[in-house]
């Protein structure tokens, strides 16, 4: 091996003369071989030291553009998150303010209810916020190593559970206006079966063909946005509306009799009869209700006095005028309280009960006038005694 050594040094490094000729002179160099070793080893090694720091070089260039690349896409990725975030955002917004409208509007049908339907069974869980904040940053920027998995399954779980409470919301007033639906319906159709039963069907006629008139009416503009209302919830109210007007209606008609309870009872009823004075076949227009001498008449409903005074046969004699073309008429009279053309309102002293005119003892002679004709009273007060 040594041997090889010196061969292969002695023959690619034999002793070799650089002539430099300067000035006319020629100069003789000796380069010995081993200054040609270690000109060769020079060269080497700088070649080898060159090549590595270039390759140094170009690895860690490489892989600050792996760096700068990663923090690229980690923006772009940031980025992408906060876009949709702020979209998840407002699409939440926009539930919000749907379940805000229905909430308003199922709470202000509530308390526009008569008192013939139960309020108990419309019951709401309202407590529902957003899980995520426009203005906290849930997704900052990615220069910080954080646990990326955590944050994004928790905001996953809040959306979730986001979405499920809206669906039970949703679920909850779809349930509440259909229990109203039935219930108006309900009320409705007895309300209507009842005025039909006692004879006031041209009445109620006529008190829907008046239903949208505005008298005596105003106050602020408040109300809701009906686009973020469903069709079939707005049906609904259009139902309410309805009924209101006809329990509004009731309170407006002489429902009730005009004598305290269990103070008179009834001596004679509506229509055919043998007539007290000469036993012949008469029919008789109202009812009679015997009692004590003196006892108070009310009013049977809000009305104004026709006339109060002195009316043949029926002795004192008052007569009043509702709403809707009903009149009430009272007769035999010991005292009449009332002037004609005054305002009176319902359960108002009119009179006190006697026995003036055509009587044979103390008792209140009754009528209930409907567009000019007499119709039985006991008939409506029974029939509104079904659906009080």
């Amino acid at each position: 091996m040594l041997v090889f050594i010196k061969s292969f040094y002695h023959k690619f490094f034999p002793a070799r003369q650089l002539l430099i000729r300067q000035n006319g002179e020629v100069k003789h160099v000796l380069l010995a071989p081993w200054l040609q070793f270690f000109a060769v080893l020079l060269i080497l090694g700088t070649v080898t030291w060159m090549s590595i720091s270039s390759f140094r070089v170009y690895s860690q260039t490489n892989q600050i553009s792996h760096i700068e690349q990663s923090q690229q896409d980690k923006q772009t990725l940031w980025k992408k998150k906060t876009s949709d975030q702020h979209a998840l955002y407002i699409k939440q917004l926009e539930q919000l303010e749907v379940l805000e409208q229905k909430q308003a509007l199922l709470q202000n049908m509530i308390e526009s209810l008569p008192a013939s339907i139960s309020k108990e069974s419309i019951k709401l869980d309202t407590d529902l916020k957003l899980p995520i904040n426009e203005n906290e940053n849930e997704f900052h920027e990615p220069l910080i190593d954080d646990n990326a998995q955590e944050n994004a399954a928790l905001t996953l779980n809040t959306t979730v559970d986001f979405a499920q409470r809206t669906a039970h919301l949703n679920l909850q007033y779809e349930n509440s206006f259909s229990q109203l639906d039935e219930q108006i319906s309900t009320r409705r159709k007895a309300i209507v079966a009842m005025l039909k039963g006692a004879g006031l069907e041209s009445v109620l006629e006529k008190r829907l063909a008046l239903g949208d008139q505005t008298v005596a009416q105003g106050g602020p503009f408040d109300t809701f946005d009906e686009t973020k209302i469903p069709k079939h919830f707005l049906a609904v109210v259009d139902k309410l509306l309805l009924l209101n007007n006809l329990e509004s209606f009731l309170t407006e008609l002489p429902n009730t009799l005009p004598l305290p309870a269990k103070k008179y009872y009834i001596s004679s009823g509506f229509g055919l009869r043998n007539d007290p004075m000469n036993s012949r076949h008469a029919f008789h227009k109202g009812v009679d209700f015997a009692g004590w001498h003196k006892t108070e008449i009310f009013a049977p409903a809000d009305a104004v006095v026709l006339r109060a005074g002195r009316n043949g046969g029926y002795g004192n004699f008052i007569e009043l005028k509702h709403k809707n073309g009903l009149v009430t008429r009272f007769g035999h009279l010991n005292k009449i309280n009332v002037k004609k053309d005054q305002t009176i309102y319902k359960n108002d002293v009119i009179g006190l009960m006697g026995s003036t005119g055509r009587s044979t003892g103390t008792h209140l002679h009754y009528e209930v006038l409907l567009n000019g004709k007499q119709v039985n009273p006991l008939k409506i007060t029974k029939a509104f005694s079904s659906v009080q």
